[in-house]
């Protein structure tokens, strides 16, 4: 009888086009609007360009060979090129700077002296510069007095080329800020299903539909009808889930990391929660079927929204002023639980946000089975 009723109830389930809109078709246009708005910036890869800088050419920078040992090795071609020099006149590098062609001008008549018009990123990296050329200097001279036949052939070497901070990354992803839309949309997916178990719990009823009516009447224990619905919308939406990763992965090129057994997963369980919260909704209100479904809509969205689906800073916000959200908004712990996946080679956490979801799931389910099981009907 349940597998009677499962087949049954996903025939039925497949025909509703309406819903089938929602739940899958909606997120898939979403997720290609979303990366027609963030494609280009999502593959921008950013190129250091060597800073433009003039250099006036005087007596001065002519006698000071450290100096111009130190430019020519930070502007020699390659990847680890700091500088493009030009070598001008006085008059020529305030023309040049004037007009924007260089980002400041270098002058060692005696101490070397940066000229720049304006701040900025170039701005900074030539004052950078000119301050680690000034310490090595000094040291370098401190040196000398102390001992005359030190060797300091390679103190200047690598000017400019040192890094202080290295990128890394835990899980050898390349992070990216714009995938936590990706992440949120696929967390709204799973929380669609609600009107899979808003339409369960609606058509299980009598006092609410008449579909509910005539199966309450059946030969048929309630707790079957219950789980053939229930195993028959799992089924279909986690199909659903699935359809929208595949879509995202393949078509569109977002990444979700390697661990592909832990990203079903999540859409395992944000489904299983998805439905049971639907479920819930359906028992908890008795009100006409279109009312339920704007409140639920709303509901949702809302939780969606505090998820980041919308701006993806609300989910900081919310971490540093109201951090209990993160850990009772379903949509928020499916979200961070795909962000895991992508960032941390732990599953610490990951498995922290599958508990919650799970223990959230089993209070809905819970709290559906306290709202129906008293219920009695009137013969009429």
């Amino acid at each position: 009888m349940f597998l009677h009723i499962f087949i049954g109830r996903l025939k039925c389930l497949t025909r509703d086009k309406l819903m089938l809109f929602w739940t899958l078709l909606f997120p898939v246009v979403l997720g290609t609007f979303f990366n027609i708005a963030f494609g280009n910036i999502m593959n921008i890869t950013e190129e250091f360009s060597p800073v433009k800088v003039a250099v006036v050419d005087s007596a001065g920078y002519r006698q000071n060979e450290a100096f111009q040992e130190t430019l020519d090795a930070v502007s020699q071609p390659g990847d680890g090129q700091l500088l493009s020099v030009s070598f001008v006149s006085g008059e020529e590098a305030d023309r040049l700077l004037e007009i924007g062609e260089v980002d400041g001008i270098l002058e060692a008549d005696g101490e070397v002296r940066l000229t720049v018009k304006e701040s900025g990123m170039n701005q900074s990296i030539l004052k950078a510069f000119l301050d680690e050329y000034a310490q090595k200097s000094a040291a370098m001279m401190k040196i000398l007095r102390e001992n005359p036949k030190a060797d300091l052939s390679g103190l200047l070497e690598g000017m400019g080329k040192e890094s202080f901070v290295n990128e890394a990354s835990l899980s050898g992803a390349k992070p990216d800020t714009m995938l936590n839309y990706f992440f949120a949309l696929l967390a709204m997916t799973a929380l669609y299903g609600s009107f899979w178990g808003l339409r369960n719990s609606t058509d299980i009823q009598p006092n609410v539909s008449a579909l509910g009516a005539r199966r309450s009447v059946a030969p048929t224990h309630k707790m079957t009808a219950v789980l053939g619905d229930a195993a028959a919308s799992l089924v279909l939406h986690v199909a659903e889930m699935l359809l929208v990763l595949a879509y995202l992965v393949f078509v569109l090129g977002i990444s979700f990391g390697s661990q592909i057994g832990y990203v079903l997963l999540t859409c395992l369980v944000g489904s299983v929660t998805g439905i049971s919260f639907g479920t819930f909704m359906g028992c908890l209100f008795q009100k006409r079927d279109g009312l339920k479904t704007a409140l639920l809509i709303a509901v949702t969205l809302f939780l969606c929204f505090l998820a980041g689906l919308m701006m993806v800073d609300i989910r900081t916000y919310i971490n540093l002023y109201a951090p209990v959200l993160s850990y009772i908004n379903p949509a928020a712990l499916i979200a961070d639980a795909f962000y895991c996946l992508y960032v941390f080679e732990s599953h610490t956490r990951y498995f922290l946000n599958i508990g919650i979801l799970c223990g959230i799931s089993a209070l809905f389910c819970l709290g559906s089975y306290l709202l129906v099981r008293r219920q009695k009907y009137a013969s009429i």
